[in-house]
């Protein structure tokens, strides 16, 4: 994500849900709109300055952003690897988990939490 496809306007569409009813093929698409590039990833530190977060004002994304943007979304991937030893069955994780999925739980990188953030304000 270089910031080449995200520009002010429309940059995703979704199908319209109503919660429990599957729609049809047809359904009109739900606009997300943003206000402008912001900052392409890389080139700052600054949480709110992503290209994904850039969300128009009193937007229903913008408004759930604003409400989650100071949780901690990504506490509940910890897993307490201390209390995994002590009962002995690191091996077992390790099988269960497998390589992709490990490095995905340890991942602490700033666009990892901007994507949580955007999934959740826009989902």
């Amino acid at each position: 994500m270089s910031g080449e496809g995200s520009s002010s306007g429309t940059k995703r569409k979704w199908r319209a849900s109503t919660r429990g009813q599957e729609q049809p093929a047809d359904a009109p698409l739900r606009v997300v709109t943003y206000r402008g590039d912001g900052i392409p990833h890389g080139q700052s530190t600054v949480l709110w300055d992503s290209p994904l977060l850039q969300f128009d004002y009193l937007t229903d994304e913008y408004l759930r952003f604003d409400v989650i943007k100071t949780l901690n979304l990504l506490e509940f991937r910890r897993i307490d690897r201390e209390l995994v030893r002590r009962l002995g069955q690191v091996e077992k994780l390790e099988q269960l988990l497998g390589p992709k999925f490990k490095m995905a739980l340890d991942c602490d990188a700033l666009q990892y939490y901007q994507l949580a953030l955007e999934f959740h304000s826009t989902f």
